[in-house]
This record gives C-alpha cells, sequence and structure tokens, in this order.
C-alpha cells in the first residue's frame, strides 16, 4: 500500500513539474550551479561567474516597463564585472558588496512565483554533494573559502530546508525530501561549527514558527516530528564517527578577540574630521584596527552593522535603514498575496540575516552568496510582478 501510495506521490510530483515547465526559465539552473560549486573544495571564481551571469540576465531581459531603471544598473554591473568576476574587491568589505545585493534583490523581483520557488528549492540539491566532502568538526566545506562563509550559505539552506517541509499539502516525494534537506543542512551546519549560522538560524525559525501557533497549530506537530527524525540522524552519526566536539558555544579566545576588535571598529567614526558622516572609507581595511584572535590577525569587525558603521558612518546606516523600512513595509502589506512557502521562506530568511550580522561578516565575502542573499530578500517585493517571465 504505501508502495503505491509512494508511486501515485511521483507521478503527482513530475506532472505538476512537467505542468510548470513553461513557468520556468533554464538560466534559473545557474543559480543552484554556482551554491553546489562553492560548498565544495573549487575556486569560488565560477561560481560568481555563475551568479553574476544570472543576474545581469534579469536586468537585461527584464520587463519592457521596467528596463528604464533594470538597464541602468545592468550598466553600472557591467562596468564593474571584473571585480564581480575575479572577486577583486579591494578588501573583505567593498562598498560594492552593498551593490551587488540590492541588484540582486531588484532582478529576483522580475521573475514570477514558481520560478523563485525553483531557484530556492534546486538549491538543496547542493546539500547531498556537500556531504560528500564531510569531515570531522570543524569541517571547512570550501577551504577556498572558509567556515563562515559556507556555515553561513548553509545555515540560509536550512532555513528554507524547513520552511518548505512545514509547508501544509505536499505530496509524500515532497515530504521525505523536505524532511531529508532539513536533517541533512542541519548536520552540514553542526559540523562546520559556525556559532553564527547555527544560533541565527534556530532564532530566525523560533520567532517565525512561534508567530504563526496561534493561527496555525498543525505546524508544530511537523516542527516535533522533525526534530525527533533529527536528533536520530545525529545520533546515528555520532554511533558511526564518534566526535568528541560538543555544541558549539562559548570560545572565550575568539569571543574576546571579536569584543576588543568590535570595539575598536565602534569608535572609528568618532576619531576623525567627518568620519561620523561618512566613515573611513571601506578601501583600507587594515590601517586601523586589529586584533590577534587563535592566532591570527583579524582586521574586521566580526559584525556587519559595526563594519558598516566604521565605514561609511551615519550615511550608510541611513541606506541600511532605508531597505529594511522597504522590505518592513512590503511584508506588512503581503498578507495572504503569497504562498505559505514563500511567506516563511522570505520572513525567515531575513531574520536570519539580521541575526547572523551580528555575528559575522560572510555575507560580503562573495557574489554568490550576496546574489543568493539578494533574492530571498525578494519575496515581499516580488509580487508586484507574479505575472512577468
Amino acid at each position: 500500500m504505501e508502495i503505491k501510495q509512494l508511486e501515485s506521490s511521483l507521478k503527482e510530483f513530475y506532472g505538476k513539474l512537467k505542468a510548470n515547465k513553461s513557468s520556468l526559465h533554464p538560466i534559473d539552473v545557474l543559480i543552484p550551479i554556482s551554491v553546489a560549486y562553492i560548498l565544495l573544495p573549487n575556486n569560488p571564481i565560477p561560481s560568481n561567474t555563475f551568479a553574476v551571469t544570472w543576474t545581469i540576465w534579469q536586468l537585461i531581459f527584464s520587463p519592457k516597463k521596467l528596463r528604464w531603471a533594470m538597464w541602468p544598473i545592468a550598466t553600472v554591473l557591467l562596468v564593474s564585472v571584473r571585480t564581480w568576476w575575479l572577486n577583486e574587491q579591494p578588501g573583505l568589505v567593498s562598498g560594492a558588496d552593498g551593490l551587488m545585493i540590492v541588484v540582486s534583490m531588484l532582478a529576483a523581483v522580475n521573475i514570477n512565483q514558481k520560478r523563485w520557488y525553483f531557484i530556492l528549492i534546486s538549491c538543496l540539491a547542493a546539500l547531498p554533494l556537500a556531504a560528500l566532502q564531510l569531515s570531522p568538526k570543524p569541517w571547512t566545506p570550501n577551504p577556498f573559502v572558509g567556515v563562515n562563509p559556507g556555515g553561513y550559505l548553509l545555515g540560509l539552506l536550512l532555513v528554507i530546508a524547513i520552511a518548505w517541509y512545514s509547508k501544509p499539502g505536499k505530496s509524500l516525494i515532497s515530504v521525505i525530501i523536505s524532511s531529508m534537506s532539513s536533517a541533512l543542512a542541519l548536520l552540514l551546519v553542526w559540523q562546520t561549527g559556525s556559532r553564527a549560522a547555527l544560533v541565527s538560524s534556530f532564532l530566525a525559525l523560533a520567532i517565525v514558527f512561534l508567530r504563526e501557533r496561534m493561527q496555525d497549530k498543525s505546524v508544530w506537530r511537523e516542527i516535533s516530528l522533525l526534530t525527533i527524525f533529527t536528533g536520530l540522524c545525529l545520533g546515528l552519526k555520532q554511533l558511526i564517527s564518534p566526535s568528541s566536539s560538543g555544541v558549539p558555544g562559548l570560545n572565550i579566545s575568539s569571543d574576546l578577540g571579536r569584543i576588543l576588535i568590535g570595539k575598536c571598529y565602534l569608535n572609528l567614526p568618532l576619531t576623525g574630521s567627518n568620519r561620523l558622516l561618512y566613515g573611513v572609507g571601506f578601501e583600507r581595511p587594515k590601517a586601523f584596527c586589529q586584533e590577534i584572535i587563535n592566532g591570527g590577525i583579524a582586521d574586521h569587525s566580526h559584525n556587519l552593522y559595526l563594519q558598516i558603521w566604521a565605514n561609511s558612518g551615519i550615511l550608510g546606516l541611513l541606506g541600511v535603514a532605508l531597505l529594511a523600512i522597504l522590505l518592513i513595509q512590503a511584508w506588512l502589506k503581503v498578507g495572504s498575496d503569497l504562498d505559505v512557502f514563500t511567506r516563511r521562506a522570505g520572513k525567515v530568511a531575513l531574520l536570519y540575516l539580521i541575526f547572523q550580522g551580528f555575528f559575522d561578516l560572510s555575507l560580503l565575502h562573495l557574489p554568490i552568496i550576496q546574489v543568493f542573499t539578494g533574492i530571498t530578500l525578494s519575496a515581499p517585493i516580488r509580487k508586484m510582478s507574479l505575472n512577468s517571465a
């Protein structure tokens, strides 16, 4: 009986794929390819190329009524193509990073709901590929990139997978794939030892699901089952490959170093003429604050908001505030216009980004991370062009 039910679910699943084929676009496969590529031990340049190519394509082939805005944006992106293509920012943090995030968000507004859904779900295919490279904790998915950027991306995939799993009315095959993806993503985040990704993902998920509890109690039933399933998977992993590492928590030397360098960046705009207004700039990352952390020298704040404050002052914070206000206003107007998955994935991803910014700067490391984040941020405003190609 269960075999027949699974067979029926598979037919329904592939039937939906076939029906939605005309709504999808081949260019969208560049995003899951770039996500998978960056989570494997490869040079990040091809992954950045795929992601930026997708963004430029979306801008150039935007609806005619939006080209008056999208084409000038594409011009700016193309003029700076060497920077994106080769990831040649002047330092770890660059003003161009903000441009990439915002441009990607605007590019994603032009895709319809089925394409948006496909992009997010298809990126989960990177999880089993990354798992093939799994090693004892602390595990770095891609040594060319570093553990924190990999952890950030895996954390984003984790919240997307759980948002998909909690979506009601899924077929049996979707339940199986989403539950396995959620458990696998949690395992991979755990193995990286990235506290920023782990804490931020759980905080974001908790806030969104607690808020929805009043309207939909079935969410908690599914989350409870997922928690049990995940616990069994982690227990099985520990049985097969024991690890002495515990839950990611306090690291006295690391945390003290981050606090000290954070204080330095907090005070930077107060130390010179007009720095309060526009900061010290993005082009001199090693000229001001350095701190020894775990035997290495850190020259950034490990905090997104402190970094923007130090590098661009009050005007930079104003820019971030404008984007935040736009997204909040868009979410307040959405209501039930978007399906459950889109609402949950978008809200959780936004909160994940906000919380993660307090712990790290992984968002600003690579164009692929910025593009994928920009796509998820587009959820509340993309309804303005749901019917576009």
